[in-house]
């Protein structure tokens, strides 16, 4: 590969890793999409959710307290990292799940079990995009 065969391949890379990171819809600018989780057989609450540039899929969940929710997340961005996290361990509500640049296994899982009603936020925070809008709320009823 000649010298300039390979800068011009070094900036393609650059400029899509720069214009992926700062790319995508705002989730400051989408409208909140509600969802209630749905049981299984085992009497599970299952919840899909969709990470997206800067936005969550749906961005309000549903779910009864005192029964496991099992919570599924499909990283859709393979450019840019994204996670989703939901802290009220308190609560029983304890969910850390990431998916990095080029993951290759960009479904997650986890399973908590709510104890208290209440709504309780999750979010994206890899950088700034919580700021950005990616975050959602999950209700427990």
């Amino acid at each position: 590969m000649t010298r300039s065969a390979r800068l011009t391949a070094g900036l393609a890379v650059a400029a899509t890793l720069f214009f992926a990171s700062g790319c995508g819809t705002s989730g400051n600018r989408i409208r909140v999409t509600e969802m209630t989780a749905s049981t299984d057989a085992e009497g599970v609450q299952v919840v899909k959710i969709e990470a997206r540039s800067f936005y969550f899929k749906p961005s309000r969940v549903v779910v009864m307290a005192g029964k496991p929710v099992e919570i599924v997340v499909k990283f859709k961005n393979k450019m840019v990292p994204h996670n989703l996290t939901c802290g009220n361990p308190d609560t029983g509500i304890s969910v850390s799940l990431g998916a990095g640049i080029l993951s290759f296994r960009p479904t997650k899982r986890a399973r908590f079990t709510p104890t208290r009603p209440g709504e309780y936020e999750f979010f994206c925070n890899v950088d700034g995009h919580h700021k950005k809008g990616m975050r959602g709320t999950r209700v427990v009823r």
